[in-house]
């Protein structure tokens, strides 16, 4: 029923046009009343796999990671750059005790206040002790529904909306082969070095970061399919790195490895090529996943000042947020 015109609600009503009293009960108001102050926050639903290198899984590989959906959702990958078991060294530690002193700093008052993914990657990397390298990656949702990242070196992260890849960041690298990384040496990089970046995300978006043991092994186009044919988060991230792992040790699939190694003119031998052979097959490493859904909340205030959260992905939510970003456009 249309609100009443300003004019007509101040006036006195004639007595003709006095309705009778109802003898229905007067209606309740809904405990989620537009009348109560309301707002929507946006969360991550958060999955994850990790499978090592075959010839490293008795130690579990070198990649490390972490994911904590409290308050809105952050993760961080790290990988382990292997060329420092050549040294006698196991490049698993740094990436681990990375990832933990990440966690451990989540609480941190700064932290609370900004939500910075690079200050993040300061903090853990200042309190790591251990004398190595690795890739790394951190990504941190706002409430609003703002992503932000920080990234060194190859750990990839795509953003999925609707069937089509809508986001995907580009990998740091000193040549082919060598990205960029964290380091205990002087002559690495730090966080400063970081690839710094956000997106804006609606309800439903899908998330899909990893190692570049992933990314190597494994095509957009399956990465959608997997995570469409998917029930959940933790279903799909284990999808995407069991499919990974398989092209891994797949010496007849042309992987994106194989084609950006041609595409940079590292190849088989000529005389080779001469009898048509080309640099093929996937690459064998350690392939960890996080896959993450954007879901929104819908915080309600009664006049009381209580707080209640309203979880789902209902139409109504999903169109504020899309209309949110809209007009911020």
């Amino acid at each position: 029923m249309a609100a009443a015109s300003t004019a007509s609600r101040l006036s006195p009503p004639s007595r003709s046009h006095v309705r009778p009293r109802s003898l229905r009960p007067p209606l309740r108001r809904s405990r989620f009343s537009p009348v109560r102050a309301a707002k929507l926050e946006a969360v991550l639903s958060i999955g994850s796999h990790l499978i090592p290198h075959p010839r490293k899984a008795a130690s579990g590989g070198e990649d490390a990671f972490f994911a904590n959906s409290d308050d809105s959702g952050v993760f961080a990958i790290a990988d382990g750059v292997s060329g420092w078991a050549q040294k006698d060294v196991n490049p698993a530690l740094f990436s681990r005790e990375l990832m933990r002193n990440s966690s451990s700093f989540l609480k941190d008052e700064e932290l609370q206040v900004n939500g910075d993914p690079q200050i993040l990657l300061m903090k853990a990397h200042a309190a790591t002790s251990s004398i190595r390298s690795a890739t790394v990656i951190i990504a941190v949702l706002e409430k609003t529904g703002t992503l932000k990242i920080a990234s060194v070196g190859d750990c990839g992260l795509k953003v999925i909306r609707k069937g089509q890849v809508m986001f995907s960041i580009c990998p740091q690298e000193h040549y082919f082969d060598c990205p960029y990384q964290i380091s205990s040496e002087a002559a690495g990089q730090t966080y400063q070095d970081a690839l710094v970046c956000s997106v804006n995300l609606m309800d439903g978006d899908m998330i899909v970061s990893g190692s570049d043991g992933l990314f190597d092994n494994i095509f957009d186009q399956e990465i959608i399919s997997i995570i469409s044919e998917s029930s959940g988060v933790n279903e799909a991230a284990k999808a995407l790195a069991e499919l990974a792992r398989k092209h891994s040790v797949d010496v007849t699939f042309d992987s994106p490895y194989s084609m950006e190694a041609r595409s940079r003119n590292f190849d088989v031998p000529w005389w080779k090529k001469l009898l048509g052979a080309k640099l093929i097959g996937g690459k064998m490493d350690d392939i960890t996943v996080v896959v993450a859904q954007v879901k929104t909340v819908a915080v309600l205030e009664d006049e009381g000042g209580d707080i209640e959260e309203q979880k789902g992905n209902e139409q109504s939510i999903a169109v504020a947020v899309a209309s949110a970003e809209q007009n911020e456009e």
